[in-house]
């Protein structure tokens, strides 16, 4: 006697089939993410834990779109040279302090209270920086940082 399956399970195994087919084919084109780092970072006497932002994709994104800030978390931007690189806050939550250093580390300038109605205007450093420091709005005036002041970076 031959048996025959009702269309139902038919529908049903060819859906399967097609899904995942359909992630397959997804998975062998997506663009794979750029993983996170993030370290500890000291600045006037405060640990601070940063993501580290080293690529374009992840200097163009920064924290755009991200949860408000911890007190003591942060995004550090590294740069191959120093240079003059502006910084905006496009898509951003949150007030930021924006800290550049010098190749030495040293701090440059400083946009202070960064806020969110700023965008679209871009704010640059008085000098070149390798290093630029994203931290909550009001960072830079609790611990007392001034121009000169040394941003060591473990790993």
């Amino acid at each position: 006697m031959k048996r025959t399956l009702p269309i139902g399970n038919i529908l049903i195994s060819l859906v399967y089939t097609i899904i995942a087919v359909a992630i397959l084919v997804a998975a062998m084109f997506a663009v794979p993410l750029e993983k996170e780092t993030r370290i500890k970072v000291f600045l006037g006497g405060q640990e601070v834990v940063v993501s580290i932002a080293d690529t374009p994709l992840l200097q163009e994104q920064g924290l755009s779109g991200h949860n408000p800030l911890g007190g003591k978390e942060g995004m550090l931007f590294v740069f191959d040279a120093p240079e003059q690189t502006g910084f905006w806050m496009k898509d951003m939550g949150f007030p930021l302090d924006i800290i550049w250093f010098d190749q030495d580390q040293r701090i440059v300038d400083v946009w202070e209270n960064a806020s969110l109605d700023s965008y679209p205007e871009i704010v640059t450093p008085r000098a070149p920086a390798k290093f630029v420091l994203e931290v909550p709005a009001g960072f830079f005036a609790k611990y007392k940082l001034k121009t000169g002041n040394i941003l060591e970076i473990t790993r």
